[in-house]
C-alpha cells in the first residue's frame, strides 16, 4: 500500500468530485489545469515528474502487509494498493471521522 494523508492531496492529481471515479487518480490530467493537455494518468510506479510536476512532493507511507496483517486506514486517507503476488484483501467501513475535513475540503471534496 502506498498511503497519504488527505493534507496531500494538491500534490496527487485526482479526478474531480463530479466525476464518476471523482477523489481518485486516473486519468487526472483532463481535470488539473497543471496538465490539461496530456490524457495520461500519474503512474504511481514510475512518475513522470515532467508532466506531473507536484507528484515530486507528494509525502506518502510505503506499508508491505504479509499473511496475517491487517491495515486501519483512516476515514479521508488516499491509498494506492500494488499487489505483489496472489492475495486476498476485504475492507470494512468502521465508523466516520470529521478529523479530516478541512483538509479534503481544501482539495474541492465534501
Amino acid at each position: 500500500y502506498i498511503l497519504s494523508h488527505p493534507n496531500q492531496c494538491d500534490s496527487m492529481y485526482l479526478l474531480p468530485m463530479g466525476h464518476p471515479s471523482g477523489r481518485h487518480s486516473g486519468d487526472a490530467c483532463n481535470y488539473h489545469p497543471d496538465c490539461k493537455d496530456s490524457a495520461n494518468s500519474v503512474d504511481y510506479s514510475k512518475p513522470n515528474l515532467e508532466k506531473f510536476p507536484k507528484f515530486a512532493k507528494l509525502q506518502a507511507n510505503e506499508v508491505v502487509l504479509t499473511a496475517g496483517d491487517f491495515l486501519y486506514l483512516p476515514t479521508h486517507w488516499f491509498h494506492f494498493i500494488i499487489s505483489l503476488g496472489l492475495n486476498y484483501q476485504c475492507n470494512t467501513r468502521s465508523g466516520r471521522s470529521n478529523e479530516y475535513t478541512k483538509d479534503v475540503k481544501k482539495c474541492g471534496f465534501k
